[in-house]
């Protein structure tokens, strides 16, 4: 080999397109436009076509040490394959990809490239996580695409994305933006890991598309960004007054739950999940929320190690303590009101008492922190920095991440104090 690994990982500080030979006929190739690093494998051989000598190009896969990229010892090994089969056929060598392509095509689909999808995932995300995965594309894509609808009809060049598109148009009817969304991005990761796998064929340098992408110029519902609903800090009293009332008589723990997620901004998964044991009464008198809870959004492996911290103001308190008279005797501070999934209160307790109230287009319990935000800034004058980190918001950026470690705890529950006074003076009962 003309080349070494070391060289190999050189060329990733080229800021230009740029081909080295490793042997045989196989180049290591540098382009900054690519991703994952830039660096693929290509095979190139001369054939003679009518008289005249042809050069042809084949694609090999990307450099690396995942499970579907090729180190430089690989990439030989099935370029050398490649070759010896065109001369052997009198064929190009990017035919040697298509027939394996067609082969596997024959054979594998959709459900297939979701099973392979989910099983590298399994390790990777949480649980919750992972079942939410399944259920939306067992449930819902495989409800408006056949699972066993071969991948060849969901490739771009034979009309796959229209196929796509016109099933996350269904999901998303009735206002489910979100849903359609997230099946969408679902269903592009899925379609990534069957190209990768070569169940799906992507041209050499990757010019294949992705059936699930998203484009500019799309007009599905689930092409534009649409954030949760939200209300101004002027429509905030009403809302309180309509908490407090309760005239949809809601249960108990779903009305406190709601009042707890008004005063803290936490999300609802997060919340629903509280345990007593978290508490820490006797000097900080916090909430410490470990960073694996559901809600918080830490990525498994890589920040989840990070804990969530709630200053506990006297407002917060008394809820508290209704919630000890009921459940003081349980794991979690909220119990399930019934039968349920859930060893919690179900996580969506706080978003259908919204809806109960009348708020269902206008507020939504994630869009309350948009609220919360915005309202500490213009009516509380408190720092961005503050609320964004009792938000659960990690530091953004990598400098940040790598050095900023601050917990504020003291300005955080001054914050809160003062929000939770703000509140109270606006119309919140405990």
């Amino acid at each position: 080999m003309s080349i070494t690994t070391k060289e190999i990982n050189a060329l990733r500080e080229l800021q230009k397109r740029t081909s080295r030979g490793c042997g045989n006929g196989l180049l290591i190739i540098r382009d900054p436009r690519a991703k994952r690093g830039g660096l693929y494998f290509c095979g190139r051989m001369r054939r003679k076509i009518n008289g005249k000598l042809v050069v042809k190009d084949c694609w090999i896969g990307t450099y690396g040490n995942g499970p579907d990229d090729f180190t430089l010892k690989s990439a030989m090994k099935k370029w050398i394959e490649i070759r010896s089969w065109a001369k052997e056929n009198n064929r190009d060598p990017s035919d040697y990809v298509k027939r394996q392509h067609e082969e596997s095509q024959n054979q594998k689909n959709l459900k297939d490239a979701v099973d392979r999808f989910l099983d590298n995932k399994m390790n990777k995300i949480k649980e919750t996580t992972y079942r939410d995965y399944c259920l939306k594309l067992n449930n819902q894509v495989f409800r408006h695409i056949d699972p066993g609808m071969p991948l060849r009809d969901l490739e771009w060049g034979n009309g796959g994305r229209q196929i796509v598109m016109k099933a996350v148009e269904n999901i998303g009817d009735g206002g489910k933006f979100d849903l359609a969304n997230r099946c969408q991005k679902l269903l592009c990761g899925v379609f990534n890991s069957a190209i990768s796998a070569g169940w799906m064929y992507q041209h050499c340098e990757g010019g294949g598309r992705n059936p699930a992408g998203k484009f500019e110029g799309d007009e599905s519902p689930a092409s534009s960004t649409r954030h949760h609903p939200s209300i101004h800090w002027e429509q905030v009293p009403k809302l309180l007054v309509d908490v407090q009332l309760n005239r949809s008589s809601t249960n108990i723990q779903s009305v406190a739950a709601t009042k707890l997620l008004l005063m803290t901004f936490l999300r609802a998964g997060a919340l629903a999940r509280l345990q007593w044991k978290w508490f820490n009464t006797t000097h900080e008198n916090t909430i410490t929320i470990p960073g694996s809870t559901s809600g918080l959004k830490r990525k498994k492996g890589k920040n989840d190690y990070i804990p969530h911290h709630v200053p506990i103001t006297p407002q917060m308190q008394q809820i508290f303590d209704l919630m000890q008279q009921l459940n003081g005797h349980t794991q979690y501070v909220f119990a399930p009101l019934r039968a349920s999934r859930f060893p919690h209160l179900d996580p969506s307790a706080p978003n259908n008492y919204l809806k109960n109230l009348g708020y269902k287009d206008v507020l939504r319990a994630h869009g309350w922190r948009s609220t919360a935000l915005t309202t500490g800034i213009d009516v509380l004058g408190a720092d961005r920095d503050v609320i964004k980190k009792q938000m659960g918001h990690l530091p953004e950026g990598k400098v940040d991440q790598a050095y900023d470690k601050s917990l504020r705890l003291d300005d955080r529950r001054k914050f809160l104090e003062d929000w939770c006074n703000l509140l109270e003076v606006n119309g919140l009962k405990v």
